[in-house]
């Protein structure tokens, strides 16, 4: 049994809550489906390298630990750098809930002449087993929208460090490629967590510090 990818996204959207932030990968059809459906709001930091959204997304749910994080990642990206899911089981954040999208073939860089290259996950390879061995403390494999419904439910409303592997069947994307870029994205989000946390995160170069504080010396 597998869902469709759309599906799973726009109920993960009608999950999240209001004040969540969202590390999601920025490759392919993810990307493009969840920016649309979201609307592209700026709690969604789209990030363009495989292999390191679950890392990040632990780093910042663990610099905002009152804060929910949802982390937003596929197969390919995870298999790229199971080193991520040591962290994850390491470090246990309760406020983050990883939600992989599992459609078992790399179908947006992975084209052949034999069509979609297979991952691992297609063979033996079995996320939610390889987390659980990490430590993380709540993995489960998702195969049906019933199955994610609660499982979205009580990642949001009891909490801890959940680890979702979502089967979905592969196909192309329902929605045109972003009109965005990765800079965009970064400033974006980052702005947007400045404003919730009423603080500062990137801050001036040294030498424009420098002439603002002189400035304010005339």
């Amino acid at each position: 049994m597998a869902v469709e990818r759309f599906e799973l996204l726009e109920l993960l959207a009608e999950h999240v809550p209001d004040d969540a932030l969202v590390m999601a990968t920025y490759i392919g059809a993810v990307s493009f489906e969840w920016g649309c459906i979201t609307e592209e709001h700026p709690r969604s930091a789209h990030l363009g390298q495989m292999g390191d959204v679950i890392g990040l997304a632990v780093g910042l749910a663990l610099a905002l630990p009152h804060r929910r994080v949802i982390c937003l990642d596929g197969d390919g990206s995870v298999l790229m750098e199971l080193g991520q899911l040591i962290v994850l089981g390491q470090e246990r954040p309760p406020n983050l809930t990883t939600v992989v999208v599992d459609n078992r073939c790399y179908e947006s860089i992975g084209w052949s002449a034999h069509g979609r290259r297979p991952t691992a996950t297609a063979g033996r390879a079995d996320l939610t087993a390889l987390a659980t061995a990490a430590g993380v403390p709540y993995a489960r494999t998702v195969e049906s929208m019933g199955e994610l419904n609660r499982e979205l439910t009580a990642a949001f409303d009891e909490g801890g460090c959940r680890f979702l592997d979502v089967k979905t069947n592969p196909g192309a994307s329902r929605v045109p490629p972003r009109q965005t870029d990765g800079i965009e994205d970064k400033y974006r989000f980052v702005r947007y967590v400045e404003r919730l946390e009423g603080k500062p995160v990137v801050l001036f170069a040294q030498q424009d510090r420098q002439l603002q504080h002189e400035s304010s010396l005339r």
